[in-house]
């Protein structure tokens, strides 16, 4: 029994935020009438002068040009420059951009300390999925000194929005008393909102449950049972 690894979210992130890339851009200001070729040089005009502007989507949008090559030569450090202004302005997908590729070693020197810090940021934000990275760092030491408490603060945050791999994680950490006074009643809660939702974290949410479960007092595994049910009629509709 293992709390939760991040790392194949984290490559999620990246593949999403390609995906949305695309379909970003306005296209209210290009001249149909120009060629293709035409069009993708207006577009890279475009947004450079919004990026020199200080806009912080078209920063973003011009660095995926330099990733994907589209009208621009291909360039690592320049994306990573544009990334960097727009993720200093606060946004969330420079933000994720960043750690992404500071944690894979992507077109950058891998740094798990500056992806921890790209990752906090998003967290910071509410990005669920940073938040289950960061729990997952603080609690493996991966980037950052160990520390269980603070993976508990952020693995509740995305919890509580319902993250199954969160809520798996919270389980874990109640159950073996990481980082939080050990609370069978809690991990039961925390296990069987997981176990609900199909994921790759259902099975064994379910095993952890059943387990806390021969644990449990007839009193203690009805408490735990009311807030199972308090906390779906709050927050599941």
């Amino acid at each position: 029994m293992t709390g939760y690894h991040a790392g194949p979210i984290a490559r999620l992130l990246t593949v999403f935020m390609i995906l949305g890339v695309a379909s970003c851009a306005s296209q209210e200001s290009i001249d149909q009438s120009l060629t293709p070729e035409e069009i993708v040089e207006q577009e890279i005009t475009e947004l450079r002068t919004r990026a020199d502007q200080g806009d912080a989507a078209a920063q973003y949008l011009l660095g995926w040009r330099y990733i994907n090559r589209r009208g621009v030569e291909k360039d690592d450090v320049e994306a990573v420059r544009l990334w960097t202004q727009a993720a200093d302005q606060g946004n969330l997908s420079a933000q994720l951009t960043l750690a992404v590729r500071y944690d894979n070693g992507e077109g950058v020197v891998q740094d798990q300390a500056e992806a921890v810090r790209w990752y906090l940021q998003a967290a910071e934000q509410g990005h669920e999925a940073a938040q289950v990275i960061l729990g997952g760092r603080y609690a493996n030491g991966r980037g950052v000194e160990r520390d269980d408490v603070v993976a508990v603060e952020w693995y509740r945050k995305a919890a509580e929005q319902g993250n199954v791999r969160a809520q798996y994680s919270l389980g874990v950490m109640y159950q073996t008393g990481q980082g939080i006074s050990q609370d069978n009643v809690q991990a039961y809660l925390w296990y069987d909102l997981a176990s609900s939702h199909p994921s790759v974290e259902q099975e064994q949410s379910i095993k952890n449950r059943d387990i806390v479960v021969t644990q449990l007092t007839p009193e203690e595994l009805a408490e735990a049972q009311r807030l199972v049910r308090e906390w779906r009629g709050g927050n599941e509709s």
